[in-house]
């Protein structure tokens, strides 16, 4: 069968797509790929469809060897890559023989790099999704492990030309990590009215520093306390709901995250903002700022005009479609 024998998984890497939508009235987390950024644009290098399923590979340390002839990209996180020891480009394309050995490295800024194969992974998919949520314990869904074989469709031989394996991501639509100068949007939630105007200022005033404690279910930020108003009725939790636990500090929910809660939510972060939080590491610094709904839905229809109308030319360059 042709696929990536893993030889070591780094710290976690698990299979991620748009995430198993419609089922959390169940019980059951979407998941998917915490990037959305990096995730479609490593599909869109290779010409997958939009919500194929990626490998998400968390601080690198990532290695694996061929089996078959395979097309690669690889986005997000930047870090060396390797094929055979030898570099291959960052928000690019790159191919492997049989044997040809990959290796990742630790990031240099960032947290998550993204792999995706021609044609997508083919690993298992339970209620239309292949994305891995590893504490609800899904059968075959769980984090990949050393001598797993992520298996793939072979590739045709011009799929493999030297025009593809030009295709680079600009440096301008690449993912970057929220950055205190750069702050993380803040959608006014249902329970902001509940807020005193000192702690609502508090929140977007304030540095606010990633918890060790965080994950793909959630975000936990140190920094000063907001004194919440109390429990609320239990809800649905969105990825982005910032919630304010009893301590005070937010934290703010991801794709992992539990399908209700009862904290106080102050606001909410858009999909997109969430992609930079997602890139962050424990220790860095974010800030947020307020903005309004049709300024985040205006973004979000910007990126994904961007996605649905760029291609590529015969000489590997990204262009925008005509018509």
């Amino acid at each position: 069968m042709t696929g990536l024998r893993i030889e070591n998984p780094g710290p976690r890497s698990t299979v991620q797509d748009g995430g198993r939508t419609g089922f959390q009235h169940q019980g059951l987390s979407p998941g998917g790929a915490a990037d959305l950024r990096a995730w479609r644009w490593a599909n869109h290098l290779l010409g997958n469809p939009p919500d194929a399923a990626c490998v998400e590979i968390t601080l690198g340390g990532f290695a694996a060897e061929a089996e078959g002839d395979l097309l690669l990209a690889v986005t997000g996180a930047s870090g060396a890559v390797h094929v055979n020891g030898k570099p291959v480009p960052e928000w690019g394309v790159f191919s492997m023989l049989p044997g040809d050995r990959l290796q990742l490295g630790a990031p240099g800024h960032g947290l998550l790099t993204y792999l995706a194969v021609a044609g997508g992974w083919r690993t298992r998919s339970f209620l239309g999704s292949r994305s891995t949520v590893a504490r609800e314990g899904l059968r075959e869904l769980r984090a990949l492990r050393c001598g797993d074989l992520l298996p793939a469709q072979p590739i045709r031989h011009e799929a493999a030309s030297d025009t593809i394996r030009r295709r680079q991501v600009p440096e301008q639509w690449r993912s970057q990590p929220a950055q205190p100068d750069k702050p993380l949007k803040l959608i006014p939630g249902p329970d902001r009215s509940q807020f005193k105007p000192t702690d609502l200022a508090r929140l977007v005033l304030s540095d606010y520093r990633v918890s060790g404690l965080s994950d793909r279910m959630g975000y936990r930020l140190e920094g000063p306390a907001l004194c919440s108003p109390g429990g609320v009725t239990s809800r649905a939790v969105n990825c982005g709901t910032v919630q304010i636990p009893g301590d005070g500090k937010p934290m703010v929910m991801l794709n992992d995250r539990q399908t209700i809660g009862g904290y106080t939510v102050p606001g909410t972060v858009p999909r997109l903002d969430c992609s930079r939080l997602a890139q962050c590491r424990p220790g860095d610094v974010i800030r947020f700022t307020w903005a309004d709904v049709a300024e985040c839905q205006a973004e979000r229809m910007v990126f994904e005009e961007q996605m649905n109308s760029m291609s590529w030319d015969h000489k590997g360059r990204l262009v925008r479609r005509r018509g």
